[in-house]
């Protein structure tokens, strides 16, 4: 049996017996459809942190294909990372100003779109091209994933679930797609034509199953906020109808639509622009969790990127570099799962300056101890628990900051922030490298740890607040 996307209202119930949209989500609490939802988001952010570690795993394969260098080949990085820039900045637009179902769909096809032109590419300028395409896909999926499920889910269960997304992406991604790309160019490499093809094969099985994830992604609830936000009661009460429908059949039939919400809660009227985000407590907030994210995903994507050329430098080969940057991400996975019980149950605050001193140090220990393979592997894997702690919790804390009108084009500039960190930083990190080796590498990202701490002193807290008493956002009717 078919689900449907429909989100024509039917008839109307009695008031529910607690009026407001966040009393409303917290009524509804947590149940199959909220499992639905979240799998549904984690699903393609699963795709997104395969396509970002591809580079720097098939980096030896495109070099050779292209007759590029180690400078040329972190320019495909950045040229990605610049889309996700551009798309991130696109996508926050188009969700806060047409709804966050419709920019989560736009984002994954053009993302398929690039990753068929990449493995079609003929030159270096058209896999940077395709590169970047793919970028401006994966941009917005992370932030507005994070817009959405937010404004979705009850004030109580917001940091778990959100932190959830991250199990997806930053830890079961990262350890997958390590050893997705360890088979794909290691044994079956081979079957898919040797180094020469293989990682074109590659760039096509990591793009089609994205369409997949589209097609299923239409029985989406559109977010309650926005809708109310844009005074749409009726679609708002359906919208809340399905999500407390209790079953995933609900989706299809919630039945006769509960009135959760009225004209009396829809939040006073506030211009949706980037203008916004960077105005009085909007800006403040944008640059102090800004500059936490930029010392923070810089960290992770420069490891991420260069931790196979680092391996391979010290004599290991492609296939052992990357099983061994697979062993070092399970820290990441049981650092976002320390971030998925931290997040309802800590403050943001606190919670991401512990973790950045903690990841400091382990930055040092990587540089000074990491001699043996056994060292290597186990500071690898404690140096990734921190810095998956870190990018969680600091994905967690971006969309409560901000308010509807502007909490996907917030949260994308905050994220955005990281984009250029993470273009930008894996430069800095070569020329540590090339006077230092792997330890000055280390040297520099513990550095950045060590600034975070003090950017994230002066971010907000939001932990166990409804977003609208964060945002400072109030219903027309007692404004």
């Amino acid at each position: 049996m078919s689900l449907t996307s429909s989100d024509t209202p039917s008839t109307t119930s009695a008031p529910a017996a607690s009026p407001g949209l966040a009393a409303a989500l917290d009524r509804i609490g947590f149940g199959r459809v909220q499992v639905v939802v979240i799998a549904l988001l984690m699903a393609g952010l699963f795709f997104d942190s395969l396509e970002q570690n591809s580079t720097g795993a098939m980096g030896p394969l495109l070099k050779d294909a292209f007759g590029i260098g180690n400078a040329e080949l972190t320019l495909i990085n950045t040229v990605t990372v610049i889309g996700g820039l551009v798309g991130r900045l696109v996508g926050g637009y188009l969700a806060d100003r047409w709804g966050r179902r419709t920019a989560l769909s736009l984002n994954l096809l053009v993302y398929t779109l690039g990753g068929l032109i990449s493995a079609a590419a003929v030159d270096y300028e058209m896999l940077l091209a395709s590169r970047f395409v793919v970028g401006v896909g994966l941009g917005g999926e992370f932030t507005v994933g994070l817009a959405i499920l937010a404004e979705l889910v009850a004030t109580r269960h917001r940091g778990s679930l959100l932190a959830t997304l991250n199990i997806s992406s930053g830890g079961i991604g990262n350890i997958a797609s390590f050893g997705f790309f360890a088979l794909v160019l290691g044994p079956l490499g081979g079957v898919l034509g040797g180094d020469d093809t293989s990682w074109r094969w590659t760039y096509v099985i990591l793009a089609v199953p994205a369409v997949l994830v589209v097609y299923f992604r239409r029985y989406l609830p559109e977010s309650p906020r926005f809708l109310l936000s844009k005074g749409r009661i009726d679609e708002a009460n359906l919208s809340l109808t399905r999500l407390g429908s209790g079953s995933i059949a609900g989706l299809r039939h919630p039945g006769a639509t509960v009135r959760y919400v009225t004209e009396a809660d829809i939040p006073r009227k506030t211009k949706s622009s980037y203008a916004e985000v960077f105005k009085g407590r909007n800006l403040r907030r944008v640059a102090a969790v800004g500059a936490a994210s930029w010392m923070s995903f810089g960290a992770q994507v420069t490891l991420l990127f260069l931790m196979p050329i680092l391996l391979v430098s010290r004599g290991y080969s492609l296939t052992d570099s990357l099983a061994f940057t697979m062993i070092m991400n399970i820290g990441s996975l049981f650092g976002a799962c320390a971030a998925c019980y931290l997040a309802g149950r800590a403050p943001r605050r606190v919670t991401v300056m512990a973790a950045a001193v903690l990841g400091c140090v382990s930055a040092i220990a990587f540089a000074l101890f990491a001699n043996s393979t056994l060292l290597l592997l186990t500071l690898g894997m404690i140096f990734q628990f921190f810095t998956m702690l870190l990018n969680t919790m600091l994905s967690v804390w971006s969309p409560e900051l901000f308010p509807t009108s502007v909490r996907a084009m917030g949260a994308s500039v905050v994220n955005g922030i990281g984009n250029v960190a993470g273009a930008v930083m894996p430069f800095p990190a070569l020329f540590f490298f090339d006077i230092a080796g792997v330890p000055g590498v280390f040297a520099m990202i513990a550095a950045m740890y060590a600034l975070l701490v003090i950017a994230a002193r002066f971010g907000p807290e939001t932990f166990g607040k409804p977003l609208e008493v964060v945002s400072g956002e109030t219903a027309a009717a007692s404004a």
